[in-house]
């Protein structure tokens, strides 16, 4: 995949739309403080945020390029995260962009919900459309490779994963499906974390329609 086509449309300059996207997942409060990351396909290798930088700060000078192996290609030292994201990558073809975020809503309904395949109700048409049924898997320390593993296998398979006190990782096919996945698992938590957990969930019977 060329450069300049990875991650979304009618991309002008790939290291500027990536920094565009990972302000917009601060500037959506999917993200707070240095927390949070980002990557995206780009030619035969992947961008990836820097550690210990926050997403509002990102500029094309800061964006770290590294190889299908990880090894780093410019830039300084990529989040450390980043064996999620590489292995993500290489063991989806159809996704070009992974989006790790750490929203308040949608850590505190890890917090409150168990580990399992389908966690987070079915409380909204959008959150049934594009991230239900969600998993959520225990929590592992952040920058492990047991998480890196543990996110990969899920994520073989769907599109989103929540992790338990930590936050969420969603994929796309460019930033833009990546992001309204993770939007709309917020809203879901939002409500569900405001109802305390009370709100009554869209009808069994009705999901098979919505999804389709």
């Amino acid at each position: 995949m060329k450069t300049e086509n990875a991650g979304t449309r009618n991309a002008q300059d790939p290291k500027t739309d990536f920094c565009k996207f990972c302000r917009l997942l601060y500037e959506r409060h999917l993200v707070s403080g240095v927390g949070g990351n980002m990557s995206v396909r780009a030619g035969d290798g992947f961008f990836l945020t820097p550690t210990g930088c926050s997403l509002r700060d990102m500029v094309p000078d800061m964006v770290v390029r590294v190889s299908p192996s990880g090894e780093v290609l410019e830039g300084g030292e990529p989040t450390k995260d980043a064996g999620m994201h590489i292995g993500i990558l290489r063991t989806r073809p159809d996704v070009n962009v992974v989006c790790h975020v750490h929203g308040t809503y949608i850590v505190a309904a890890t917090c409150l919900l168990d580990p399992g395949p389908d966690t987070l109700p079915a409380l909204t048409p959008g959150f049934v459309a594009y991230a239900h049924p969600i998993p959520m898997i225990p929590f592992l320390v952040p920058g492990t490779q047991i998480l890196a593993e543990t996110v990969i296998k899920e994520l073989s398979k769907s599109r989103a994963v929540l992790l338990q006190n930590h936050g969420l990782v969603t994929v796309g096919k460019d930033f833009q499906e990546a992001i309204n996945v993770a939007e709309e698992i917020d809203e879901a938590a939002r409500i569900f974390v405001l109802t305390n957990g009370a709100a009554k969930a869209i009808p069994k019977n009705d999901l098979a329609k919505i999804k389709a």
